[in-house]
């Protein structure tokens, strides 16, 4: 009888395994961009921005089931913001346009990244790190890290 209880659970641990790695595989199909960063409003204490990251799942036959993201919004190398995304479902072969938002006080900002910004001058490099986490087998969290930037105005 233990004997069988071993045997079971070898095939049980085989099995997992085996969704674990399809799991990954799908991940490893997924592209992630950071679409756009925008001044939704502006006020003497804080700044608002919109921002769209785009996530790709090139997989063709099956979602990848986002649970959630933890990342930073940087911008011209001053991390500004933590990111958090909600859960949702990419159909496959599909881009998914994540869209947040955040409001930064204006003490994030040094002085000159503060000056480019308000006076839409310049080129603003946006880079958000971070980590998503996807639903694996068993409701198990995969961690994929995502390392994505943008250049441009802030209007872009």
């Amino acid at each position: 009888m233990k004997k069988l209880f071993l045997l079971l659970g070898i095939a049980f641990l085989f099995t997992g395994c085996a969704s674990t790695q399809t799991e990954a595989d799908k991940l490893a199909n997924c592209k992630y961009a950071l679409r756009s960063v925008e001044i939704s409003d502006y006020n003497v204490t804080s700044l608002s921005f919109d921002i769209t990251i785009a996530i790709t799942n090139l997989n063709r036959k099956e979602p990848a089931q986002l649970k959630r993201f933890e990342g930073e919004l940087a911008m011209n190398d001053t991390p500004v913001s933590k990111i958090n995304l909600e859960p949702v479902s990419i159909p496959p072969n599909t881009t998914y346009n994540a869209k947040t938002h955040i409001t930064v006080p204006m003490s994030a900002f040094s002085s000159k990244l503060l000056g480019l910004v308000s006076m839409n001058s310049g080129t603003i490099d946006y880079h958000l790190t971070g980590t998503m986490y996807f639903e694996g087998p068993l409701g198990a969290e995969i961690p994929v890290p995502v390392d994505v930037g943008r250049i441009g105005g802030y209007n872009t």
